[in-house]
């Protein structure tokens, strides 16, 4: 992330002026005086055991090391709604440092009791676009990159270096094309469904066929005949970002698993595949 001569230049600067924690006015300071991007200071802070305080309450959780693993790690979210939003807020909070984020529907009145990114005065606006802006305004070091694209037009470009791809999508076909892509590029696809007070999330380990086991002839969501409530997409999400984060720190068994929840019941359960 950083040459030899960036390195010696942020060392001199750090002993010099003796820093031991990393402000955000700190970070933007720096990155005016060097003409360094936000991520690849953070990255040299971490690298020396030093924290940036927006990362402060991650340590406990995911180390220093894999702080650092998250900002080097580049994702993508395919679906930036009403699941998509959420686990795109979570993934720049946790300083995952690249994101590709793809959607190529707008905003209309039917997202706002659910999409975290849809708001009044945003109604006809591409989301992808809102979720660049959502991005940046959450986290500066997160490098994102929107697509206004269905996934199975995305150019192969978009699809260079990807570690894994969260499945945020709202229909069956485009989720099986997505498994197949991910199969192709030898990376894990972290799944989510929701439809009314129910969801399901779980990994999709290449050549698993996961997806394929599980919609099999069916064509639709249940989410078509139940809707989705506020809550459904935020718990969905969550959990998905938890096993991605997982994934990415490499604490994660490599089983094909799908986790189901009940929130009318306040039930969950899980079933090997």
């Amino acid at each position: 992330m950083l040459t030899k001569g960036e390195k010696n230049l942020l060392g001199n600067i750090f002993r010099r002026e003796k820093i031991k924690e990393l402000s955000l006015e700190e970070t933007y300071r720096l990155a005016q005086e060097t003409g360094l991007s936000i991520r690849s200071i953070e990255y040299f802070a971490l690298e020396n055991g030093i924290v940036p305080q927006k990362y402060v309450r991650n340590i406990g959780s995911f180390t220093v090391a894999g702080q650092k693993k998250l900002l080097a790690s580049k994702v993508m979210v395919v679906g930036l709604g009403g699941l998509g939003g959420y686990v795109l807020e979570e993934l720049c909070r946790a300083g995952v440092g690249e994101i590709v984020g793809v959607d190529g529907d707008g905003f209309d009145e039917t997202n706002l009791n659910r999409q975290l990114l849809a708001t009044e005065k945003n109604i006809g606006q591409k989301k992808a676009n809102k979720a660049r802006k959502r991005a940046a305004e959450i986290n500066q070091a997160v490098v994102f990159s929107g697509f206004v694209s269905k996934v199975e037009e995305l150019p192969e470009t978009a699809w260079q270096g990807i570690e894994l791809i969260f499945d945020c999508l709202d229909n069956v076909e485009s989720r099986l094309y997505l498994e197949e892509k991910a199969k192709k590029l030898g990376v894990p696809l972290v799944h989510g469904a929701i439809g009314g007070w129910y969801g399901q999330v779980g990994v999709v380990f290449p050549g698993s066929n996961l997806l394929a086991k599980i919609y099999r002839e069916r064509k639709k969501g249940i989410e078509q005949a139940l809707g989705n409530p506020p809550f459904t997409p935020a718990v969905a999400a969550s959990l998905m970002v938890a096993l991605g984060i997982k994934l990415l720190l490499g604490t994660l068994e490599k089983e094909s698993v799908v986790y189901f929840f009940d929130l009318k019941n306040i039930e969950f359960f899980d079933i090997s595949l």
